[in-house]
């Protein structure tokens, strides 16, 4: 078992690692009301859902991070390759702030995700570093909680700053703040790798880390499961405000909603980082996938039936326990994946992140550039990526461990 770390150093750790998560989140989250702004920039048409294309680079980009860093971090430690990759975060921060053009913001947002890799790689190493089991399962709830400040805060401040006259440039330009926070916050926290743990960086032994992440059913079972269930989450992402907006006719919804949904979300982590520890991360996250599936089957029959225009209220009640589904899922799962890692910690949250990431984005993607004046075709998708999950489950992880 790993030896308990003191109260107050786990209090900093959770923090920063919470910071890491929550920088991916306001990455994101921030941009999302200034679309408008940004369509009208761009001069794109009024409806256009190209503006969501910042969504989908910011996951293309740490798809393609993600192999690089987790190797880098099992082999020269998780501080300095956190720092190259907030050094990353930072010029593609700084690069969308400055587009001149639409090609050019996708680029730098593209940088910035490639960047966004290393928080969201090095800060679940680092969990699995200090915990296991169920206590990982926890912490990794915790961070999750901490994790949605992020998304309720990010709405608000970003339509303040379009309202009260400035752009889509400063939601960007924020980026960089968050960088610089990190970038200064890790010099009071100490390397988590083990000095024994560390692996040699070379093809033989980067190839042979990868054929044992591969090689277990239990990690890349959990993997396939996030990446199926989270595959229409990311096109909820990106179409959201295009949904309220023209689908159902309701642009000052959007912030409030967004808002009030994260704010539940938190709610729902934390429950969950306590419940965790009495029915344990396996049942619990099989239940939340559970349920995700029986939401979904209800939001296409609700979808079916109204023409892809539901009442708004309750599409956002389902919209809304549908992600609190996910926000159980994501942690339990992701420690159920990581459990049978120890010194390659950083290779399989990597690996894990590529699989969940770069295939995510194209499953998000491809549902979300069917959304136009109806919510069908992403009811669509979550019955389907759903029950995949379920097949997965049931396929290669049900057996595979003991229940927890």
């Amino acid at each position: 078992m790993k030896a308990p770390i003191r109260i107050q150093g786990e209090r900093e750790f959770i923090a920063f690692t919470a910071l890491l998560s929550t920088a991916i989140a306001l990455s994101i989250d921030m941009v999302l009301p200034a679309f408008a702004d940004l369509r009208s920039s761009f001069g794109m048409e009024p409806t256009s859902n190209l503006p969501g294309l910042t969504i989908t680079c910011i996951f293309v980009g740490m798809a393609i991070g993600m192999p690089f860093f987790g190797p880098l971090a099992d082999t020269y430690g998780r501080i300095p390759v956190l720092r190259a990759g907030i050094a990353l975060f930072a010029l593609g921060a700084l690069g969308s702030t400055l587009a001149p053009n639409l090609g050019s913001l996708l680029a730098s947002r593209v940088l910035w995700g490639i960047g966004c890799a290393a928080p969201r790689t090095i800060s679940q190493a680092m969990i699995r570093d200090k915990f296991e089991g169920d206590d990982m399962a926890r912490v990794m709830a915790i961070v999750q909680t901490i994790f949605f400040a992020g998304p309720v805060l990010a709405p608000v401040i970003g339509d303040l700053l379009v309202r009260t006259g400035g752009s889509w440039r400063l939601t960007m330009l924020f980026g960089l703040a968050i960088a610089i926070v990190i970038w200064l916050w890790s010099f009071r926290i100490t390397e988590s790798l083990d000095s024994a743990n560390k692996r040699d960086l070379s093809f033989s032994e980067t190839k042979q880390g990868l054929r044992v992440v591969w090689g277990n059913r239990v990690t890349i079972g959990y993997a396939l499961t996030l990446l199926f269930s989270g595959g229409a989450f990311y096109s909820f992402l990106s179409s959201s405000e295009l949904i309220i907006s023209e689908v159902f006719k309701k642009p000052t919804w959007f912030v409030p909603y967004f808002s009030i949904t994260m704010g539940v979300m938190a709610a729902v982590a934390l429950t969950g980082s306590r419940v965790v520890v009495r029915i344990g991360a396996r049942r619990l996250g099989h239940g939340a996938l559970a349920f995700q599936l029986g939401v979904s089957f209800l939001m296409l029959a609700l979808a079916l039936s109204t023409d892809g225009v539901p009442p708004v209220g309750l599409w956002m009640v389902l919209m809304t326990a549908q992600i609190a589904a996910m926000v159980v899922m994501m942690p339990t799962m992701t420690t159920l994946a990581l459990e049978p890692m120890e010194a390659l910690a950083g290779t399989a949250a990597s690996t894990i992140g590529f699989i969940t990431l770069a295939f995510g984005a194209v499953l998000g993607a491809i549902v979300d550039r069917q959304i136009t004046s109806t919510v069908t075709p992403l009811a669509v998708g979550y019955a389907l990526y759903t029950s995949l999950a379920v097949v997965v489950v049931l396929t290669m992880v049900r057996k595979t461990i003991p229940n927890s």
